[in-house]
């Protein structure tokens, strides 16, 4: 049915509602003759089919792709250096790190890690000799500290001074098993400075020092574009 004449078909139910039987008989004959008409009539052309677009599904397979694509670019390298012999790298950038490598091959050497952090280098050195000896006072963990920064080498890293520092375990007997943390740090600004630390057995820190020094020495900030910074 056209909207057309279901419109005249309103209309003629008000009609009847107040004319009187014959005008309304009279009335239905008129609107079916002009509603009927070839000019109201339903065509074939009226009626269109509309084939709506399938909408495209992503497989789990293909969103995880999609999100290694967009999420696991590797971030800008930001420092870069010379390994020893005998030194592997492990990863590059990862989350604060800048990098980590291992005295020995990737998967069973000893862990070196290269962060930039804030605090002052005295903080820092305090803090790694409490993760050493849990237990100490305040008094005998800055008495430690005084003995090894009193020892600390420096080596000239660009024409800045970094320095490196060996902490032993003390509270044991100082076997070669003991734990150490040999610990290399270089001013970056004001607030912030670049640490290069290995912990593992103190005899290891040692055999590994010149090396880890002449490491430090090989050590040259980057650019954003991967260029050495100025």
């Amino acid at each position: 049915m056209s909207v057309y004449l279901l419109n005249r078909l309103i209309l003629f139910s008000w009609c009847t509602s107040v004319l009187s039987p014959w005008w309304s008989g009279l009335l239905f004959v008129a609107i079916c003759a002009s509603g009927c008409g070839a000019d109201t009539a339903v065509r074939s052309t009226d009626v269109r089919r509309y084939v709506a677009p399938k909408e495209t599904t992503l497989s789990a397979r293909d969103i995880a792709q999609a999100n290694r694509q967009t999420s696991g670019r590797e971030p800008a390298r930001q420092v870069d250096y010379t390994l020893p012999e005998g030194w592997t790298e492990v990863s590059g950038p990862s989350g604060m790190r800048l990098a980590t490598l291992a005295i020995g091959d990737r998967e069973d050497g000893q862990e070196i890690s290269i962060i930039p952090a804030l605090g002052t280098m005295r903080s820092n050195v305090e803090r790694w000799q409490k993760q050493l000896d849990k237990d100490a006072s305040a008094g005998e963990i800055a008495d430690l500290v005084d003995k090894a920064m009193a020892k600390a080498g420096s080596v000239d890293v660009q024409g800045q001074k970094a320095t490196v520092v060996l902490l032993a375990q003390a509270s044991v007997d100082g076997g070669e098993d003991s734990e150490s943390i040999l610990g290399g740090m270089l001013p970056l600004d004001e607030s912030k400075t670049l640490f290069v630390k290995f912990r593992g057995p103190i005899e290891i820190a040692r055999k590994e020092q010149k090396k880890f020094i002449a490491f430090m020495a090989s050590l040259r900030m980057l650019q954003n574009n991967g260029e050495q910074a100025d």
